[in-house]
């Protein structure tokens, strides 16, 4: 199928990238050594809640383990940074991929230079999308009780789905509330994490072509799950 370029309204409310590593730094000397590098360019630090439990908890608890600690950020973007993770997320209006994708390879590039990470396991670009509607109206996909369509106000789907080096982990949302530049909506969601889990030491230039890979999987099941009509009325470029 053709894939658009852009669609109008777009609905992206947030994309990241998000990176899981390991590194020979001390766990709280990560975030400094990587501040350094970067404030220029995101210049606001904030401390996440997550500092407020204890230095064990954080290191042990397998849910906390790979959580960002701080953010740094600027207009449009956001860095997060923890002992173990690293993302980078274009919030507010989406730039679109190019200028989002050269926003990834400065970042990726500082911290490359820093030595600090000796390998990454876990590469993750998702996509989040809202609707002001319930979006199971407009996609191709049937939802079956005993051969009748399945509908009701409050449906959540997930679905893990594997292609080829890549898993997409897809949720489909009907009845969420979400905040959109400090304003309280309600709508669907399309939520879309493309992961690769793979062993590489340390950044590489590998990353960026997995980051792009990453990217068409994610394009690639959205647009196929939209009905071709509903598309159509998104002005799509291609």
């Amino acid at each position: 199928m053709k894939i658009p370029k852009k669609i109008t309204p777009c609905p992206i409310t947030e994309a990241i990238v998000e990176i899981r590593f390991d590194s020979e730094a001390p766990p709280d000397a990560v975030f400094g050594i990587v501040y350094t590098a970067l404030k220029d360019t995101y210049p606001k630090n904030e401390k996440l809640p997550i500092l407020q439990l204890p230095e064990i908890l954080r290191n042990k608890d397998p849910n906390l383990i790979f959580k960002p600690y701080h953010k740094l950020t600027n207009e449009n973007f956001i860095i997060q940074v923890g002992p173990k993770v690293l993302s980078i997320s274009n919030i507010n209006t989406y730039v679109g991929w190019d200028e989002f994708f050269g926003k990834i390879q400065d970042c990726l590039s500082k911290v490359q230079s820093l030595d600090i990470v000796s390998k990454v396991f876990r590469i993750g670009i998702r996509y989040i999308n809202f609707f002001e509607f319930d979006i199971y109206d407009r996609v191709d996909l049937q939802l079956l009780l005993k051969g009748t369509q399945f509908k009701t106000s409050q449906l959540v789907l997930r679905a893990e789905i594997p292609s080829g080096d890549f898993l997409s982990i897809l949720q489909i949302v009907n009845n969420a509330e979400v905040q959109i530049g400090g304003v309280s909506k309600k709508g669907s969601l399309i939520d879309i994490d493309v992961i690769l889990q793979k062993d590489f030491e340390g950044f590489s230039k590998d990353m960026e072509e997995i980051v792009q890979n990453g990217h068409i999987e994610e394009k690639k099941l959205f647009f196929t799950l939209l009905k071709d009509e509903y598309i159509e009325t998104l002005n799509p470029e291609y």
